[in-house]
């Protein structure tokens, strides 16, 4: 099986670690192999590095792509008009790779990434959007305060800096319909860039929310719904004037569930009758139902656990909500984040009916008819089920071995031998050492420790940390549980400031669990 093949860089209790979540994998798949789906969704995979091809209703996995280090967001080419799925030509799927500062393309007809969009890093995409006509996707630089414009055709790469010498980090972003406007939110500087598409520069910030993060158009395309995650509200932007005319209230109580300090919005999606939205609450574990008539919330949707981003299926008749835990609904699991899952959600009863487990973690998804698809109408998912589609995404001249939880005092120190030792612990939502500066061409061994007790505010079971280094990240793309270390080598190659970052959706401020490795050249 495939899989113990790609599990060799961790020692036996590591490899423990990994075999439970592929054992729940092949064990608990929640509905019956031989469905037929009407329906394919094309999600992230995560720090799997590919992309995650589900059948829908069933939830079946039916393929694993293998296309880098850490995906995120997965477009359709086509247009995207109307709504989140867009019109997919069913040609290609986009997928940006946060790592490696990259989008793949992955040809749909093969099921194969066959080109990659290098962005001048650093510069850590977490979000693509595609305009109305196909022709160029936009990419938000979380990592680095900056925006990216690829032309699909010439794989031409244009960056311009948005953060104005301010702490900032672009995060989700979408092209008007009309083609003139790509929106993007800003994590740290709590509001929205207006970026005009044919010149490429930014021609407005708007203030929405307290550190927003997803950001959705309507399908008539007249607003755009920003999902305000601390501040617990949805900031409506009226695309024609652009301006916040409104903030939707996610905190009151509805039927089931009290007054809520800090539900945490942070994905939206809306039925094509362009009647009700739906959007994530992490911290509530539950999905917020809004009348777009009134710009009311109306009722909340229980989730299990911490759901991130979701999809609708374009007949608006499921949504597909992906969730960051899975505390006690899987056997043999080990944290609250092994293994990650899919629900689905019936729109008709807005109940749950399915959930199956996933690859850590998915984040967004697209959605596709199944007969758009070569190969995928009415398949059936063979019998070895998803643990033989492991995909090999890490460099195998980089091994790892989990230890006992070190005990040293975090730093940077040089062995007898010329290996810069670093020991850096991870806990909610931080590094210590916050910077590491090394040499190009040291020898980096890293000791990287999980020092949580609990997940911060929401006080969940000690969540699983990642760790990813900016441009280093087949490299440097570990995981450690609670009370253990990691302890990995590799050489530093390339001179520059590098993000580091967890790469575990680990808590409500995951996204500001970040330090830097620094190489002088």
């Amino acid at each position: 099986m495939r899989v113990k093949n790609s599990l060799k860089f961790f020692a036996s209790e590591a490899v423990t670690f990994i075999l439970v979540l592929v054992l729940a994998f092949e064990g608990l798949a929640a509905t019956n192999l031989n469905a037929k789906d009407e329906w394919v969704a094309f999600a992230s995979g995560g720090i799997s590095g590919t992309v995650q091809v589900i059948g829908v209703p069933s939830l079946q996995t039916i393929k694993l792509i293998p296309v880098g280090v850490d995906t995120h967001e997965p477009v359709f080419s086509g247009s995207n008009k109307p709504g989140t799925n867009g019109s997919p030509d069913g040609r290609y799927v986009y997928i940006n790779d946060k790592g490696d500062s990259a989008v793949g393309v992955v040809d749909i007809s093969t099921q194969e990434l066959v080109r990659k969009y290098n962005i001048p890093g650093p510069f850590g995409p977490h979000h693509i959007a595609i305009t109305p006509d196909g022709k160029y996707l936009f990419a938000t630089g979380e990592l680095s305060g900056k925006m990216a414009k690829i032309d699909v055709a010439s794989g031409n790469v244009e960056v311009i800096d948005v953060s104005d010498g301010l702490e900032s980090a672009p995060d989700y972003a979408l092209v008007t319909h009309d083609g003139k406007y790509c929106l993007a939110t800003d994590y740290y500087r709590s509001g929205v860039h207006v970026i005009e598409v044919d010149s490429f520069k930014r021609v407005k910030f708007i203030p929405a929310g307290k550190n927003p993060h997803g950001i959705d158009l309507t399908m008539d395309g007249k607003y755009a719904l920003v999902a305000g995650k601390l501040s617990g509200n949805i900031p409506v932007i009226d695309i024609a004037k652009m301006e916040v005319i409104k903030n939707i209230d996610l905190t009151h109580p509805v039927p089931g569930f009290n007054k809520s300090a800090a539900p945490g919005p942070l994905h939206t999606v809306m039925t094509n009758d362009g009647k009700w939205a739906y959007t994530t609450l992490f911290v509530d574990n539950a999905l917020a139902k809004i009348d777009l008539e009134k710009m009311e919330m109306v009722k909340k949707i229980p989730v299990h656990y911490r759901p991130g981003h979701l999809q609708i299926t374009p007949d608006s008749k499921y949504i597909t909500v992906w969730n960051k835990y899975s505390t006690g609904l899987f056997a043999g699991a080990i944290s609250n984040q092994d293994p990650t899952n899919v629900e689905l959600v019936d729109v008709a009863t807005d109940e749950v009916i399915a959930r199956a487990p996933t690859v850590p973690e998915p984040h967004n998804a697209k959605i596709i008819k199944a007969d758009a698809v070569h190969g995928y109408l009415n398949a059936s998912l063979p019998p070895e089920g998803h643990a033989s589609l492991w995909p090999p995404h890490r460099d195998p001249n980089v091994v790892a071995r989990l230890i006992p939880e070190d005990k040293g005092a975090p730093g940077v120190t040089k062995t007898d031998d010329g290996v810069v030792e670093v020991r850096l612990q991870e806990f909610s939502y931080g590094f210590k050492p916050e910077k590491i500066t090394v040499k190009k061409g040291d020898r980096v061994r890293i000791i990287l420790t999980n020092i949580d007790k609990a997940t911060g505010l929401t006080n969940d079971p000690a969540p699983v940390h990642g760790f990813i280094i900016n441009e280093y990240g087949l490299q440097t793309n570990w995981g450690v549980p609670q009370g253990k270390s990691v302890v990995f080598e590799f050489e530093a190659d390339k001179a520059g400031k590098f993000a580091m970052f967890c790469s575990y959706f680990c808590g409500p401020l995951h996204l500001e669990m970040r330090g830097w490795f620094v190489v002088e050249a």
